[in-house]
C-alpha cells in the first residue's frame, strides 16, 4: 500500500463512488471494492448498472463467473478481492486483517459522505490508518 486517500463531504457516497470507478476504470486501472454491508454492495452493483445513461462500468461479484475477466470487482469478504490497483472502502468499519489487506493494493480510498454517522465513523478509521505509517491525503469533495 502507497498511499489513503480520503474523499470526504460527497453528497451521496455511492454516486460519487461511482464516478470514481468510472474514472479509474477508464484509466486502465482495476478496482476491487469492499463493503460489509450486503445492502450497500447490492445497492451500489446496481448503480454501476445505471448511474449514467451514456456509459456502463464493466464490474463483476467476487466468486461469479465474469470476477476472472473483471476489472472492476465487488465483495462482501475481503479474502474474495482480486489483487488491484486500487481498493476502494465503502464501509463504516475497516476490513478485517485491514493491514494484511491493504498491502496487497497501490493505494486505498475510503469515501465519507457528509452524514453525521458516517462522518464519526470514518473520523475513527482515520485514526486507526494513522497509526500504519502511510501516506494519508484527504480530499476534502465540498469545497468543489
Amino acid at each position: 500500500m502507497q498511499q489513503i486517500d480520503f474523499h470526504f463531504n460527497v453528497g451521496s457516497r455511492l454516486q460519487y463512488a461511482c464516478l470514481f470507478v468510472r474514472k479509474v476504470w477508464k484509466m486502465g486501472k482495476s478496482v476491487a471494492v469492499w463493503s460489509s454491508d450486503s445492502a450497500r454492495l447490492a445497492d451500489f452493483n446496481r448503480r454501476l448498472w445505471a448511474f449514467d445513461d451514456l456509459s456502463f462500468v464493466p464490474h463483476a461479484m467476487a466468486g461469479s463467473q465474469d470476477a476472472q475477466e473483471a476489472r472492476v470487482v465487488l465483495s462482501e469478504d475481503p479474502s474474495r478481492l482480486p489483487d488491484s490497483d486500487v481498493l476502494l472502502l465503502l464501509d463504516e468499519s475497516v476490513p478485517p486483517d485491514f493491514e494484511q489487506l491493504f498491502r496487497r493494493f497501490d493505494r486505498v480510498v475510503d469515501i465519507v459522505s457528509s452524514v453525521p454517522e458516517e462522518t464519526a465513523a470514518a473520523r475513527a478509521r482515520y485514526k486507526i490508518y494513522r497509526k500504519l505509517n502511510c501516506p494519508l491525503k484527504a480530499y476534502d469533495q465540498g469545497s468543489r
